[in-house]
């Protein structure tokens, strides 16, 4: 006699990606994306987040950040005139994808914004 056949737990993860545009070209903005992650690392939207990764690999760069006891990866790809954010939340975040996406927009604009003179 076999018992029930043995279930995976299916998580769907929610892709969500974010582009922003820039004037700055590619190593510029790399320049200020490596120098400003430190400022906004607790800034995006509602739920606290903690940067535990962060790899750059020319001028892409590969994070993880750990926010209600779940760890995302995602990558950030800079372009000549935009950035390009890509991560799969997982479900218990994904009810929060659009303050995410929010929060992450409006500091990518705050480090891509050239200073006013």
């Amino acid at each position: 006699m076999s018992g029930p056949p043995h279930r995976k737990r299916v998580t769907m993860a929610k892709p969500v990606s974010i582009t922003i545009s820039h004037d700055l070209g590619r190593e510029a903005a790399v320049a200020r994306l490596r120098g400003g992650l430190d400022r906004v690392r607790d800034r995006l939207g509602m739920v606290k987040m903690q940067l535990v990764e962060e790899r750059w690999d020319g001028d892409t760069l590969h994070f993880g950040v750990a926010a209600l006891g779940q760890t995302v990866g995602g990558r950030l790809d800079v372009g000549e005139d935009f950035v390009k954010v890509e991560v799969a939340l997982p479900w218990l975040l994904a009810a929060f994808a659009e303050k995410i996406k929010l929060g992450v927009e409006k500091q990518g604009r705050i480090l891509l914004d050239k200073p006013k003179v």
